[in-house]
Formats: C-alpha cells, sequence, structure tokens
C-alpha cells in the first residue's frame, strides 16, 4: 500500500525534494534521536503500518517471511511470526485491534491480533498471490498479478474483479491505496516500477462491490508510477512517479496540482497534514524534509532511508524512518518525551483504613497534569479512585481506603500532551483483612483406645466465603494428613466430623478467606491412650489389696498393652518407707507381637516391707510417640517368712 510515495493530505501543501535541501545555505541538522533495531531483525521492508494504540512498529519482511511486532521503546520484547512466505503488504483495521498481512506464497491473507500478536484467522485468496492489501467497504481489497480483488470478513468469499480499462497490466500486481478517512473509495494503478505505465483508476466500494469512478490510461508528464495514495478524506488521488508528485482529484482524476518534480524515495502525511518526504541530495546524502504550520524543516541522516520507511504514527506525535545502514533501524523524529510513573504506598495497609499514597511524574510533565487513579481489588477491576493533579516536580499524592483485603493494585494513568507520551505506574499492596472467629472443639483432651469422638468447626460471619476444610493428620510417619471433608457450613456455622482414635490426631480447621476475611486455620490435639494392665502370677495369697510372696518366692510381673512395632512397656516398683513411696526398680522391656511382657524379680527379698509396681506406655521412651502417656494400675505386694 505504502509503496515509494505516500499520501499528501490536504490541498496547498509544499513538499520540497532533498535537491531544495542541497542548495541551502546552511546544512541540515542530523536527526539525533536513538536508533532501533527492529525485534529479531530485518533483511528487507514490505510495508510497515504502525500501531499507535498498542504503541508498536509491524513490518513485513519479505526475504525472511516474516511479520515483526516492535514496541516504540527499545529494550522491550517484541514478537516475530515466521514461515510467512514472500509476506509484502499490511493493513490495519480502523480500530488498529487487527493486521491483515498479504502473503503470496500461501495465496492468503492473515490476521493477526495486535495486542496478542497472534494469528487468528487466514483468508485464502482463490489460488492467486496476493502482494497488498487494504480495508475499505467492510472488505478486504487485495491486488494479484494482473488484477485485484476481495475478501468478505464474515464469510470469507472471494470475488476476483476485473481490471478492464487501464492498460497495459501484463503479469504484475497493480497498486492500491485506501484511507480511514474514506472508507469506500480505493485507488488503483499501475505499479511502474516493474511495468511501464501510470495509469489510475478510482472505485466506490461501499455496496461491497466495485463501481468504477474514474480512470485514466496515464498520467501527463509521468513515465513510471511508483506509488498512489488517497487524501486522508479521500477527495485526491496522490501519484508519484519519475517526474514528481501530482495530485487528482478522485472525482475525474484531472491533474489539481503538482507538489514537486523531485523523484522521492520516500513520503508519507500525517493525518493533520504535516507532509514528510525523503529524498537523495546530489551529493549522495538522504534528507527529510517536513512541511509543517512554521514552515519547512531539513534534516540529515546518516543512512539511506529504505523505500516505505518514512511513516507517521496516526497520533502524529511521531515521524518513523527507517534507514539501512547494512542492516534496518528505525528512530523517531519529534519523539515527545517519555514519561514514567512511579508510586510510593504505605508501609502496611489494613482493609477500610486509609491508605496515603505518593508519587511522581518523571519527563518534566507541565504543572496541574492530570492523572486517573484506579484500583483493582477483589471485586472490581479499574474502580475509579480520584484525579489529581501534578505539582512542577511532577509530583502528586492521593488517599484511598481499601475495602478487599489481600492484593489490591493501584494503576495511576496519565493521558500525555502534545509533547509528552502517556504513561501509566502501579503499586500493589497486600491488604490485611478482618479475622474471622473460627473455633474448633476437643483440643487437648484425652481419649480412649478406639473411641469415636466428634468434633465439631465453628465459623463466624464472612463475606462470600463459608466453606471450611477438615483434616485428620494421625501421628506416626505411616498415615499421611487427609482430608476429610470440605463444604458448606451450617445455618449456623458448624461443620463437624466423627474421628475413630486407636492413636494421637491433630484435627486442623481450614478457611481459605474472603474478600473481606483473612485465611485462617485452627487445630486441635486429640490425645489417645492405650490399653495397659499389669497381672502378678501365683501369690500365696492376697488379702486387703496386696499380693503376699514367700521371701523364697519369685514375683512375675506380665504386662498387657496395645501392641505396636517396636513398642516397650516401662515397669516401675516402689517401696514404702517413713510415710511415702520411694522409687526402687525401672525397667524398659520389649512386648512381643501380641502386646505382652514379662518380668521376674529375683534376688533377696526384704521381708515386711510393702511394694507396688505398675507398667506405663511412655510416648518416645516406649519405642515411638504414636500415643498419649498412659499408666496402668498399681498392684501391692510384701514378702513374709
Amino acid at each position: 500500500m505504502r509503496l515509494a510515495l505516500a499520501a499528501v493530505a490536504a490541498a496547498g501543501i509544499l513538499v520540497t525534494g532533498g535537491a531544495a535541501v542541497a542548495q541551502a545555505d546552511t546544512a541540515p541538522p542530523s536527526v539525533s534521536n536513538p536508533s532501533h533495531a527492529f525485534y529479531g531483525g530485518l533483511l528487507s521492508l514490505g510495508d510497515l503500518a504502525v500501531d499507535s494504540v498498542h504503541s508498536q512498529l509491524i513490518a513485513a519482511d519479505p526475504k525472511n517471511g516474516t511479520v515483526t511486532f516492535t514496541p516504540y521503546a527499545a529494550g522491550f520484547p517484541g514478537r516475530m511470526a515466521g514461515g510467512l512466505t514472500g509476506v509484502s503488504g499490511l493493513a490495519l483495521s480502523a480500530d488498529s485491534k487487527t493486521l491483515y498481512a498479504a502473503v503470496p506464497g500461501w495465496r492468503a491473507i492473515v490476521a493477526f491480533s495486535t495486542e496478542t500478536q497472534r494469528a487468528f484467522a487466514r483468508y485464502d485468496t482463490a489460488g492467486v498471490a496476493v502482494s497488498d492489501v487494504v480495508v475499505a467497504g467492510g472488505k478486504l481489497w487485495f491486488t494479484y498479478p494482473g488484477n485485484f480483488g476481495s475478501v468478505d470478513l464474515d464469510s470469507k468469499a472471494v470475488t476476483l474483479h476485473s481490471y478492464t480499462g487501464i492498460p497495459p497490466f501484463t503479469s504484475y500486481s497493480p497498486l492500491i491505496a485506501a484511507v480511514p478517512g474514506a472508507p469506500d473509495l480505493i485507488a488503483l494503478g499501475v505499479d511502474g516500477r516493474v511495468a511501464y505505465g501510470s495509469g489510475v483508476a478510482v472505485y466506490d466500494v461501499s455496496t461491497g462491490a466495485d463501481r468504477l469512478v474514474a480512470q485514466k490510461s496515464s498520467i501527463d508528464g509521468v513515465d513510471h508510477l511508483y506509488s498512489i495514495e488517497l487524501s486522508p478524506d479521500g477527495s485526491e488521488v496522490i501519484a508519484g512517479g519519475s517526474s514528481g508528485v501530482f495530485r487528482l482529484s478522485s472525482a475525474d482524476l484531472s491533474v489539481l496540482g503538482q507538489y514537486t518534480a523531485t523523484v522521492g524515495t520516500a513520503m508519507d502525511v500525517a493525518a493533520d497534514g504535516r507532509a514528510a518526504l525523503a529524498s537523495r541530495t546530489p551529493l549522495g546524502a538522504t534528507d527529510v524534509v517536513t512541511r509543517e504550520a512554521d514552515g519547512e524543516h531539513a534534516y540529515h541522516l546518516a543512512g539511506e532511508i529504505a523505500p516505505n520507511g518514512v511513516v507517521w504514527d496516526p497520533s502524529g506525535k511521531r515521524l518513523f524512518l527507517v534507514t539501512s545502514t547494512g542492516t534496518l533501524h528505525y528512530q523517531a523524529l519529534y519523539e515527545p518525551v517519555t514519561t514514567h510513573i512511579t508510586f510510593t504506598g504505605p508501609h502496611a495497609a489494613y482493609r477500610n483504613e486509609k491508605a496515603v499514597f505518593t508519587g511522581v511524574v518523571s519527563g518534566g510533565v507541565p504543572a496541574g497534569s492530570t492523572l486517573t487513579i484506579t484500583r483493582d481489588d477483589a471485586e472490581q477491576q479499574k474502580r475509579p479512585i480520584a484525579t489529581v493533579t501534578t505539582d512542577a516536580e511532577g509530583r502528586f499524592s492521593f488517599t484511598d481506603t481499601p475495602t478487599n483485603r489481600d492484593m489490591n493494585v493501584w494503576n495511576a494513568t496519565y493521558a500525555g500532551d502534545a509533547d509528552h507520551l502517556p504513561s501509566s505506574g502501579w503499586i500493589p499492596e497486600d491488604v490485611q483483612g478482618d479475622w474471622v472467629g473460627l473455633t474448633l472443639t476437643r483440643n487437648g483432651t484425652v481419649n480412649a483406645y478406639g473411641a469415636k469422638v466428634v468434633v465439631n468447626a465453628h465459623l463466624g460471619t464472612t463475606r462470600n466465603n463459608r466453606v471450611v476444610e477438615l483434616w485428620v493428620d494421625p501421628a506416626g510417619n505411616d498415615q499421611p494428613n487427609h482430608l476429610v471433608r470440605k463444604t458448606i457450613v451450617d445455618a449456623n456455622g458448624n461443620l463437624g466430623i466423627t474421628v475413630p482414635l486407636t492413636r494421637n490426631a491433630v484435627v486442623t480447621a481450614i478457611f481459605a478467606g474472603d474478600n473481606w476475611y483473612e485465611p485462617q486455620t485452627v487445630r486441635s490435639v486429640l490425645y489417645t491412650r492405650v490399653n495397659v494392665s499389669t497381672a502378678i502370677a501365683k501369690p500365696y495369697r492376697t488379702a486387703s489389696g496386696y499380693n503376699y510372696f514367700h521371701k523364697t518366692s519369685n514375683p512375675v510381673f506380665t504386662t498387657t498393652m496395645t501392641p505396636g512395632s517396636g513398642r516397650k512397656q516401662r515397669l516401675m516398683l516402689e517401696y514404702y518407707s517413713g510415710g511415702a513411696w520411694h522409687a526402687w526398680k525401672a525397667y524398659t522391656l520389649a512386648l512381643n507381637s501380641a502386646g505382652k511382657s514379662a518380668y521376674t524379680l529375683t534376688g533377696t527379698h526384704s521381708v515386711g516391707v510393702r511394694y507396688r509396681v505398675r507398667a506405663a506406655y511412655i510416648s518416645t521412651t516406649s519405642g515411638d510417640a504414636l500415643n498419649y502417656t498412659t499408666y496402668g494400675a498399681y498392684h501391692y505386694f510384701t514378702f513374709t517368712k
């Protein structure tokens, strides 16, 4: 669409070629703005589109077969789509959301999302090698060798059109042009770079079909037509050729005037009428000339401007120049000052408490510049917060009272002005919410072996989450912590489970939190006793709770305990003296697989001394920590002659 010379906007604008610049008394200043490589590198430039909505340059590289998306700001990541054999013409939809790329090697037009930079649709072109594409009349209009055609975006139906009346067209693709300001017009012409001629035609496509408005088999004084464009309002066709740039009426293609007699290598006109022309001077340097309200301005570049390499940002804030110094690079003329927003927030933020934020906009924005403040939280994105203005140093401040917990993000947006680029900044704050009342019964209770214990959780007032999880973690490594129940609590806020106990267990209640209340976890430890008893074998008599043995007898104490792998009993013997019981002997004895262990008390036994014995499971000491420390009952005995 933009081949060598691009559109000139309003009538009466004078565009001066490079030769005029070379005759100036002083040399033109060099463009000093930084030069940047395209993302992925470019071997050739088939076409260049400027997406000001997403601040990116989109370039077609026929040699590489790629479409590259390069952000304005150097150093930021871009994206490259490859495998697009011979990709040439590019066209943006009116809202800049979609890019259409002509891919002759695929016999198709490929549609890309400019936001995601990924292809999402393919429009086959009835087997013809499409060269260029424009958007007009609600359709895609494309050129191919010797003809042009259209694709219906809804049905994907393809119509191939005749090029009757504008000879000669041989086997080369014609030039094509369209502009958003005249969405129902297209202009076509002979590509004089590859074929002799300068024929031009204008079509009205408002009905979806092509209706010939005007045609001319040649433009007087132009032997080779290098480019055609429509003016921004569609009232003129701009025809650039070997002998200059001509203004033609779109209604009848009559010549309205000639802008310049110098053949430029590239040219474009902004929507507001500012024109830019690149032309090689007699000395071989490449100059760029712009024509603006305050007159003509000339600039010098180090490299040669590539065909299609002069393009205005649709917003009019930048003029992009693509130059070749071995590789293709771009730089911006009239680039607005980049701005950047930084934030400082509170050290800690709490729900329903006022928080103070301060920030600054860099780039020398004027005092009184406006910023829009929004907040993203759990219940609303882009929640309007405030409109603030900057002071002379670009500083601003505001207060806000967050209403939702968890991650809140405050955003400040500066819309920019004629001299400053827009920018946005953001700051996240982890907002502390309220604490919900979550309780769990039975904590610290000691329970019998084999008991079935009911544990109840109670959840207090919440915002929008009434779900509680109940987990049970039995003691030991052989049984994992596991979820027993996860559901909404009842109308009274309660949720219960029954836990069968053969070992200690931890019951955990978890509330994941909601928009207002913090996550909370409470635990109840349920202790479980073992069964433990001791029997004394064959006393010669029992009386008043005592077992009597002759001093020549050796008592046998047999302990029965809930069995466990590697489990031991602790057998403890005491004697009575001076009105108190005193420790005498203690043994840690292994249990067999049935949980039994026997001990025989040998030695010389004292007559008349009162003794007692009991067995115990001591957590950890008894070989494991699965149960609560449990003591058996005392058994009393004594020796006689």
